[in-house]
């Protein structure tokens, strides 16, 4: 898989050497069930057309630029851990476009024009809810008006779980309120976190990639692997711990080495020892019947 930066303006030479294909949009964090139903969908129609499987994607997220509500700054997938997701999934392309001020302000026609036409987009798959170009005025309906027959549109319906709409918003509440083990509902899998393992006096520490999302404060239940090497052990997350850094105890002793590139699965929430009122992983409304 090639990965592509994208700055602006988008360089005529890119834009040259592009390969035809077809192009899956979004932010695409955490790339949950509903991201991956999107891929699989693109995938299907570029092996039907004998395309290029292009992923677009953007960096930072557009919220920490535009800086209008909740601001994303923390990542389920930092664009590392994206291109590695990405290759597992058959994409060929990643399109990485820089978010800036002056790309927020690309009308919704004319990104289409230099960024997907420009790139030979021959069909274009994202979510219902996709919006692009500036103030988010680019829809799925847009976007079919936009493309004026110059390629196809293909939209994923909402993917659902357990009455809860699959997404990144739904994920990162999860995560934040330590309900680890609800993730892979969504997630398809465990939330983990990639990163090199050194011994301390108290265990170990797990130096990772300061932009992941972590959950709240409190102790955890997680398990290490590293190839066929698996440890279970306790992670305990506090508001004082250094950026980029997770301090775990392992149950049974030192089965790792040092300096070495390690996996790290949460699996349960185990306690919060400051007892707070209102508990983290308490959902709002249970607690307020339970009052």
């Amino acid at each position: 898989m090639k990965t592509i930066r994208v700055g602006y303006p988008i360089s005529n030479y890119l834009q040259m050497i592009s390969e035809p294909c077809v192009m899956a949009l979004g932010f695409f964090d955490g790339v949950h069930l509903g991201h991956q139903q999107i891929v699989k969908t693109a995938k299907t129609i570029a092996d039907q057309r004998d395309l290029k499987l292009a992923v677009m994607t953007f960096s930072p997220h557009p919220s920490s630029v535009i800086k209008k509500g909740k601001q994303v700054t923390k990542y389920i997938t930092p664009i590392a851990i994206k291109e590695k997701t990405f290759k597992k999934l058959g994409v060929d392309i990643l399109y990485v476009v820089e978010f800036t001020s002056q790309v927020a302000k690309i009308p919704h026609d004319t990104f289409v024009e230099e960024y997907l036409c420009g790139l030979k987009c021959k069909h274009a798959v994202a979510g219902f809810d996709y919006n692009y170009g500036f103030k988010g005025k680019g829809d799925m309906a847009q976007l079919n008006v936009d493309a004026a027959g110059r390629f196809g549109v293909t939209t994923v319906e909402k993917q659902e779980k357990c009455h809860h709409k699959v997404s990144s918003t739904l994920l990162r509440e999860l995560i934040s309120s330590g309900r680890v083990d609800e993730v892979p509902t969504y997630l398809g899998s465990r939330y983990e976190v990639e990163g090199v393992l050194k011994k301390n006096s108290c265990g170990y520490t797990l130096n990772i990639d300061s932009d992941y999302f972590l959950p709240c404060s409190g102790s955890y239940e997680v398990t290490l692997i590293k190839g066929i090497a698996v440890a279970k052990g306790i992670c305990e997350v506090t508001s004082s711990d250094r950026p980029g850094q997770l301090h775990i105890t392992a149950f049974y002793g030192d089965l790792f080495e040092d300096d070495k590139q390690v996996h790290l699965q949460w699996e349960n929430f185990i306690a919060d020892y400051h007892m707070d009122a209102f508990h983290a992983q308490a959902r709002f409304d249970e607690m307020e019947l339970s009052l």
